[in-house]
């Protein structure tokens, strides 16, 4: 990684996970990006850390903010390249903080026939009904296009996920 890189990656340490997102991109070789985000700081983060953000295919598709409840990231991947997801999965009730940073909170909300997003940033809050998808149809969505599980876990975390949780991230590679 170019040291350039590095001190830019070390001054995001504040930013929670967006350090973390720009960090695997990094330590993965990957250069440039398909996005589809709602964090507000992640767009100059990997510009910053050196990732060019494209709109057409590439060999890493960053799907995240449960963006797969909305549309379809298979299309954007090129061929070999990777996709990663990251989605709330269906909650009966109640409320779980998905994300507290410096700038932004976001918590799921359900209450057992609705699913929410709600985010807080700078004093402003949005709300977005969503449908939360389980980890077999994602999964059967990227067999159907010809991608396969290369890993799941909770969160930037990297820890593996538990039956309990409500959110994951999971890689895909187009074989």
């Amino acid at each position: 990684m170019p040291a350039q890189a590095q001190c830019v990656l070390a001054s995001l340490v504040d930013m929670a996970d967006v350090s973390d997102i720009a960090q695997w991109c990094s330590k993965r070789g990957h250069r440039q990006v398909t996005l589809k985000t709602r964090r507000p700081n992640l767009h100059g983060a990997l510009r910053d850390a050196g990732i060019e953000i494209i709109d057409g295919p590439s060999d890493l598709v960053l799907w995240l903010d449960d963006e797969i409840c909305f549309s379809v990231p298979w299309t954007q991947s090129s061929s070999g390249g990777e996709v990663l997801i990251e989605a709330c999965l269906p909650m009966a009730r109640g409320v779980h903080a998905v994300a507290v940073e410096t700038d932004r909170a976001v918590i799921l909300s359900s209450d057992g026939n609705e699913h929410r997003r709600i985010e807080f940033t700078d004093g402003e809050m949005a709300a977005i009904e969503l449908e939360p998808l389980t980890t077999n149809i994602i999964d059967e969505s990227a067999t159907q296009a010809g991608f396969t599980l290369i890993d799941r876990w909770v969160d930037w975390s990297m820890d593996p996920p538990l039956h309990s949780d409500p959110c994951h991230l999971s890689l895909f590679r187009n074989v």
